[in-house]
């Protein structure tokens, strides 16, 4: 399964703190970049039954800069 995050800044430090870690028992890996879409495979024991989008979008908003940008995040 993979994610896209949509954002027209700070492509940077969204890929750093998606790749970080795990959240919620999920890890993110990113793929590519396409205009102001990021591409994240999505992988963890519980990937499947979990909202991997709202995970993502937790952590993005939860960082240090998170609360300062637009974005939007979709499972694909």
């Amino acid at each position: 399964m993979n994610i896209l995050v949509k954002s027209p800044l700070m492509h940077d430090k969204i890929i750093d703190t998606l790749s970080s870690g795990a959240f919620d028992g999920v890890s993110f890996s990113f793929i590519g970049k396409k205009g102001a879409e990021l591409t994240f495979s999505v992988s963890g024991d519980n990937a499947e039954t979990v909202d991997a989008a709202a995970i993502a979008k937790n952590a993005i908003k939860s960082s240090s800069f998170g609360k300062g940008i637009y974005f939007s995040v979709v499972q694909e």
